[in-house]
């Protein structure tokens, strides 16, 4: 439930700033500034606990009160960046729920889930760090993976598998790959390729959803 309850709260928040937004053009232009220094940061090797406002607001070339004008925090800051890389992998699967999938359609949907996550790489890492010590990241995170894990309960259901076991299955599925994608692009050595990762992801949810 705390998951629900915090995408509620962030909802309105975010609607009115992408009103905001297109009333003023530069109000977006500096909103993306803070969002890639931040990123730049991340991806220079930052850990998030050490970005502070002061040092995001000079790479971005703003000042602290810009940041404010747009942020309430830090967190706020790196919700909204996951809010764009959740939309990136929407965009990756969400055509694939509502048709049939030959093993070929699964690893290029998997190769690109994984491609998604190598390129935000410095974010992820930072979004599970934040979540270790902070409750509120932690369930919207949460909250963000249980939305495709009720995709792929519902893709479940449609195919005959009983409530339970449709729940079952794609939690289980969706946090499986949620985590190896994870560990698959912050390890320095990964212990398989990428490309023998993703047959056997492919493998496992190809077997599961036409099994």
């Amino acid at each position: 439930m705390a998951s629900c309850h915090h995408e509620v709260r962030r909802l309105r928040p975010v609607a009115l700033l992408e009103k905001r937004t297109r009333e003023d053009p530069r109000r977006g232009e500096t909103e993306r500034a803070f969002l890639a220094a931040t990123e730049a940061l991340l991806a220079e090797g930052a850990s998030f606990a050490d970005l502070n406002v002061s040092r995001i607001a000079k790479r971005a070339g703003r000042t602290r009160t810009a940041f404010y004008a747009h942020f309430e925090d830090r967190r706020d800051l790196l919700v909204r960046l996951v809010e764009d890389f959740a939309t990136e992998i929407h965009g990756v699967t969400s055509a694939h729920w509502d048709q049939p999938l030959a093993l070929a359609d699964v690893r290029r949907v998997v190769a690109d889930l994984l491609g998604t996550f190598r390129a935000h790489a410095p974010l992820v890492r930072a979004l599970v760090e934040a979540s270790g010590y902070d409750p509120e990241i932690r369930a919207y995170w949460s909250g963000t993976i249980e939305r495709f894990v009720g995709l792929a309960e519902e893709r479940l259901r449609r195919d005959g598998r009983p409530p339970a076991a449709a729940t079952a299955t794609a939690q289980a599925l969706v946090w499986m790959t949620e985590r190896t994608a994870y560990q698959q692009v912050v390890a320095e050595d990964p212990a398989v390729a990428d490309r023998t990762l993703i047959a056997a992801l492919a493998e496992i949810w190809e077997r599961t959803l036409n099994g």
